[in-house]
């Protein structure tokens, strides 16, 4: 063991691992676990620029030396499990969770894993529990940080290290307060955003040793352990990374600066920190596969049972591959290095054999591909607003039918699109944003739905308003059509910000709200002569129904009460009691009509997921486009639209 180890820096690890394992495992009461990821990217920073600068110092630093002990200490076990989860990949993804996990594959091994997620973070991209190596993310904000603070402490002078640096924290943490508010996967997943946590322990590992400022820090000692202990249970802030991230990095650095005598607590800690790299890179995968089996989340025996496997198999990945490689396994530094390379290379390939091998003679992909309605190009983004309709976003040049609202909506245009005839139709969609006039729904947590920020419901209700505008300049569409799972609007999880004049104020999500919201677009669409229909969404699961219906037509294991894929009546009406509280509503008081899929696909117990061999659904709620014409065709669905506007 090195002279200068600290213990209580092994148990710092211990605890930030435990925290994000307990967070994965949605153990009670940590709905803030995922913060330590922060307590480990401080360490990170703290340990990395003491090692940096103790061999500036020391005249003896060398970026090859450097960037091969990270290699050695970093790739061999993450590399091990790579290998592990892309041979048992085949057995637990989808094809387009495949397709994914190479991209993911790719992303690890050349450390740019956080930017693969961002880009697979957007409203359609699949759920955070089907990639298994989404974890990987954190460790590539490292390694990049890794590139960075060495080159800057080796080419600037001694004199600007601590200025440098805090200017540096200082920038990235205003950047960070900027971007969450407005584009929250981006401040979770990019360095630039991240930067400052990093920093935070570098400023501690370049301050000038103080005995007087430790002596003031050990008095803070207490409180900050209580912090990092109570803030995972009881977050105080709505984004991430935000105050809750800045309160456990403060806390972390008193601690670092501040060291504590071992005891019984710090001992038996420090030994899971020991395997925390290891427990880290081994318990996501172990997680994502257990819950792809069960499809919904599996119970709580089964979930402590893959903690308790991925504990014994981080003992056996610590002992038998990242000490051995650690402490010089390899000793030529030429073999070593050419080794790593190699098996990146077939890493990198190994998600394409394995694809390959199991391919199926269905394209499941094809099937489950984003339903976009008439194209992508119908779906406008937030920020960008429509100044009119697309010609790719209608069917005709004079359509009668207007389609207008979130990713449900789009989902009902190929199958109207299909059956309207002459009529035509147009398109005007913006993913998760419900049909409304003055309000929208935005995460009260941009950490745990990344997507609705404050600034995508502000971006919502622009674009709502901007269809009405052009919708004023059409008056050959006689029919508009508005639907939407009108989820988040009734969410305990959501406010609503609504809009007066040019202020917008925040209230608590609820049915009042927003009935009130669409009853404003419905007499607006009037006042403009035309007529309005709703349609409710089709009935919803708790799990992806396509995930299922794939697997049980490729034969894969498939336990829990939905190994039939059918969506049962009772837990869709519990989940979606609000929402159709709110279509009544809706109903009553705009005097409007409402469609439902409901009296078609459903009998008294269950609702059907296929007809005719055919995947009614995408995913758990968004209808596939072969879903979307069989229900168009066979309940006539344009011209119950059409008969039922009023």
């Amino acid at each position: 063991m090195p002279r200068n180890f600290r213990a209580d820096i092994q148990a710092l690890r211990g605890l930030a691992v435990l925290l994000v394992v307990l967070y994965h495992a949605r153990v009670e009461p940590f709905a803030a676990g995922y913060l330590g990821v922060d307590i480990f990217f401080v360490i990170s920073g703290f340990l990395i620029t003491g090692l940096v600068r103790t061999q500036l110092e020391q005249s003896r630093f060398s970026f090859w030396e450097f960037y091969y002990r990270r290699a050695k200490r970093l790739l061999p076990a993450a590399y091990v499990v790579i290998a592990l989860t892309t041979i048992a990949a085949p057995f637990f993804l989808s094809d387009v969770g495949l397709r994914e996990f190479r991209t993911q594959v790719v992303g690890a091994l050349t450390f740019t894993g956080n930017i693969v997620f961002w880009f697979q973070s957007d409203y359609f991209g699949g759920a955070a529990e089907t990639k298994p190596l989404l974890h990987f993310w954190s460790l590539a904000v490292e390694e990049q940080y890794y590139l960075l603070l060495p080159a800057f402490l080796v080419l600037a002078p001694r004199r600007w290290w601590v200025t440098g640096v805090t200017s540096l924290l200082v920038a990235s943490l205003v950047l960070c307060l900027y971007v969450a508010s407005r584009e929250p996967s981006a401040a979770f997943y990019l360095l630039p955003t991240r930067f400052w946590e990093m920093a935070i322990g570098s400023l501690g590992a370049l301050l000038p040793a103080s005995p007087r400022l430790a002596a003031k820090l050990a008095t803070l000692r207490f409180p900050a352990l209580g912090l990092l202990l109570l803030i995972p249970i009881a977050p105080i802030g709505s984004q991430h990374p935000g105050v809750d991230a800045a309160l456990v990095c403060l806390a972390t650095l008193i601690l670092l600066l501040s060291p504590s005598r071992g005891n019984v607590a710090v001992r038996g800690m420090a030994r899971i920190g020991d395997i925390s790299y290891s427990l880290y890179l081994i318990h996501w995968p172990v997680l994502v596969y257990v819950r792809a089996v069960w499809l919904a989340e599996p119970p709580a025996l089964a979930i402590y049972a893959a903690v308790a496997f991925a504990v014994v198999a981080s003992l056996a990945l610590h002992r038998f591959v990242e000490e051995p490689f650690r402490q010089g396994f390899v000793t030529s530094r030429g073999r070593m290095a050419s080794g790593l390379v190699a098996v990146s290379v077939l890493l990198g390939f190994s998600p394409s054999v394995a694809i390959a091998a199991t391919q199926s003679k269905v394209d499941f992909a094809q099937i489950r591909r984003i339903n976009y309605g008439l194209g992508s190009a119908c779906v406008f983004s937030p920020g960008s607003p429509p100044q009119g309709i697309p010609e790719d976003c209608q069917t005709t040049d004079r359509p009668q039918l207007l389609v207008w609202g979130d990713s449900f909506a789009m989902a009902l245009v190929p199958g109207l699109a299909k059956t309207v005839g002459k009529a035509g139709l147009a398109q005007l969609t913006m993913s998760g944003c419900f049909p409304a006039i003055g309000v929208a729904a935005f995460s009260k947590s941009s950490a745990t739905v990344p997507y609705y920020s404050r600034g995508f419901g502000k971006d919502c209700i622009r674009f709502n308003n901007s269809v009405l505008g052009i919708l004023k300049d059409r008056p050959e569409i006689g029919t508009v059509v508005i639907s939407s799972p009108f989820a988040t609007a009734v969410s305990k999880d959501f406010m609503l910000l609504k809009r007066s004049d040019d202020t917008f104020a925040e209230i608590e999500a609820s049915v009042d709200g927003a009935a009130e919201g669409i009853k404003a677009l419905v007499e607006a669409v009037r006042a403009l002569g035309r007529r309005v229909v709703v349609v409710a969404p089709p009935p919803v699961a708790s799990f992806d129904i396509a995930d299922c219906l794939e697997r049980k037509a490729r034969g894969s294991v498939i336990l829990g009460r939905y190994s039939d894929c059918k969506i049962y009546i009772g837990d869709y009406l519990r989940m979606r009691s609000r929402t159709l509280e709110l279509l009544n509503q809706v109903a009553s008081k705009a005097d409007v009509g409402v469609i439902s899929y409901h009296d078609f696909l459903c009998d008294e117990t269950t609702c059907r997921t296929e007809i005719d061999g055919k995947f009614l659904y995408r995913d758990s709620g968004h209808l596939s486009y072969e879903g979307s014409e069989v229900i168009a065709r066979k309940t006539g669905l344009a011209e119950r639209l059409i008969r039922a506007a009023r």
